[in-house]
């Protein structure tokens, strides 16, 4: 993890500009971040705080966030102590990954109280912990299990550090005494470096390797005990200082790796990118994954519930085609009916079936027909008629069924498009109420504030204006509210995917715009990968919502197609 206890060191002496500044907001986009707006030194802050083990980091950052419509309780408790408090230092514990804001406020007395504000980032036990002044933990993100033992980390207890796993730390401890232990080892130097000495990740281990020995898979034979120490003494200045933020960028640009001094192992394998600040560098390194993340958590519960719509529907569907095939042989009912009736006098009571010549067969042959031995002819005649009627209203019925059962995936179908789509909350939210409104899920409770609404992603070519809808109720607006009936409607023939509205203007669009407005519905479609995708276009006058339909659902005429390439068509 590039994230080491050195790393963290440099990034510690960029935070210290939080020092007597004033904590304004408390914000917690997520279960795992946290959002801290300070005030002071005549400028504003943003201090972003991951405790997501995947990815954990903390920096200054000037990104917004899409916060909850209610806070969380830890949120809560948070604004309750820290807002309106002063960060009068920020420190850690040698090498581990651990950051303590240490937070001077004003309690429900009155009474200045000093909190400790604990970021630990160690690995998958990531945790961020709030600590009054006797020490004693007051809340957390991540309470520890009391019957597993070990350290306790839940609200009363007393708060520890983590246990050290034995290891000389880079920061603070003897550096001498274990660059003599290292070159002892028979092993390569990069692994003897990472097995002895805590706060320095393989990246780095590889590197002092490198400057050590001129070979970063050089044995610890081939170093000597003042040559690695002189290595390590040089990083380990670097890291107590400020050091420089470099990103190590593969050939397409994006980012591999980060670090606090320049990596030189790779060769030209890779390029160096230096950034003005530690946070710069974090922020775009981790931006887009953080994005996707957290994304993929926000939707991951709707995406189970649609699958599992879209799965309980197929069976329906299975299930009432089954029972249609059956009700296919209902003439045959009828007509042992009519046969019974026809031959009753030769039926002898309590027979189980009788032997008669089919009259309905162009040959005449001898048909058997079952009989229930405990009733009369007649009785069995007139089952057998009852059977019948109720096979012709089983197969209206079924065939109705089966006509909504297939809208209804279809309709689904479209859903699980505009989720998997989805890149904000924004757009979750208006997914997640058009879920509500069909009643696939409940409405929410409570009087928290409306979620913003995610607007149509907009376009323009060759002066032409082009709205593209995010889901199916955008699509509805779009379509049925937004474009007038002159203007040109475009989607995917025959595929899932969105809107498309070219605004005219009364004027006739040349047939680049077209192809471009094309393109665009190819590429926001379950097509977007295909060369060559049918896009059907018409003006909006001729595009229909039946009544009842379901969002999104629209039927359209006099339309015209165009083959177009999503690939490609945009470049």
């Amino acid at each position: 993890m590039p994230l080491d206890g050195a790393f963290l060191n440099c990034l510690r002496n960029e935070l210290s500009l939080a020092v007597d500044c004033h904590i304004d907001k408390i914000h917690m986009p997520d279960k795992n971040e946290f959002v801290f707006s300070l005030r002071g030194k005549g400028k504003n802050f943003k201090l972003y705080i991951s405790i997501n083990p995947e990815a954990p980091r903390l920096s200054f950052t000037e990104q917004s966030f899409d916060n909850p419509a209610s806070p969380p309780m830890l949120c809560m408790l948070l604004r309750k102590h820290l807002c309106s408090g002063r960060v009068v230092s920020v420190t850690g514990f040698g090498s581990e990954r651990i950051v303590i804001f240490n937070i001077i406020s004003t309690n429900e007395m009155g009474d200045r109280v000093q909190y400790s504000l604990i970021t630990e980032l160690t690995g998958h036990k990531t945790n961020l912990i709030l600590v009054n002044n006797d020490g004693k933990v007051i809340d957390c993100a991540r309470r520890s299990d009391i019957e597993a033992g070990g350290r306790l980390v839940i609200p009363g207890a007393v708060y520890t550090f983590p246990e050290t796993d034995g290891r000389v730390d880079f920061l603070e401890g003897d550096l001498t005494v274990a660059a003599q232990e290292i070159i002892k080892k028979d092993i390569p130097l990069a692994d003897a470096i990472l097995k002895n000495i805590a706060g320095v990740s393989p990246l780095i281990c590889r590197e002092i390797a490198l400057e050590t020995t001129g070979d970063c898979n050089a044995l610890c034979s081939d170093a000597t005990p003042q040559g690695l120490l002189q290595t390590l003494k040089k990083y380990k200045s670097t890291a107590k200082g400020k050091g420089t933020a470099y990103m190590i960028l593969k050939e397409d640009g994006t980012p591999k790796d980060f670090s606090f001094v320049p990596i030189k192992q790779y060769g030209k394998m890779f390029t160096l990118k230096a950034f003005n600040s530690f946070s710069e560098l974090l922020e775009s390194f981790y931006k887009e994954k953080e994005h996707n993340r957290r994304i993929n958590s926000a939707k991951s519960d709707l995406l189970r519930l649609v699958k599992n719509l879209i799965t309980r529907n197929e069976k329906k569907l299975s299930l009432r085609q089954a029972e249609l095939k059956k009700s296919e042989n209902r003439e045959e009912l009828r007509i042992f009916g009519e046969l019974i009736k026809a031959n009753i006098y030769q039926i002898e009571k309590g027979a189980s079936s009788i032997t008669v010549q089919n009259y309905y067969d162009p040959e005449c042959k001898e048909i058997k027909i079952p009989l229930n031995n405990a009733l009369s002819p007649a009785a069995n005649a007139a089952k057998y008629f009852k059977e019948y009627k109720k096979a012709c209203t089983a197969s209206q019925t079924l065939v109705k069924l089966i006509e909504d059962c297939f809208e209804e995936t279809e309709y689904l179908q479209s859903v699980l498009f505009s989720l998997e789509s989805a890149q904000s909350p924004a757009e979750l939210g208006q997914i997640r109420e058009e879920l509500s409104q069909n009643g696939y899920i409940a409405k929410r409770k409570g009087r928290s504030k409306p979620q913003k609404g995610a607007k149509p992603m907009e376009f323009e070519k060759d002066g032409f204006k082009i709205l593209v809808g995010r889901n199916n109720l955008q699509n509805d607006q779009l379509t049925l509210k937004t474009a007038s009936k002159t203007d040109l409607w475009f989607h995917t023939k025959n595929i899932h995917g969105s809107h498309v509205i070219l605004f005219t203007q009364g004027k006739k669009p040349p047939d680049d715009v077209l192809y471009f407005a094309a393109c665009l519905a190819a590429k926001y479609s379950k097509a977007s990968q295909s060369n060559q995708v049918a896009v059907d276009y018409t003006p909006v006058k001729y595009v229909k919502k039946p009544a009842g339909a379901k969002p999104g659902m629209v039927i359209y005429t006099t339309n015209q197609t165009i083959f177009a390439d999503p690939l490609g068509g945009l470049k």
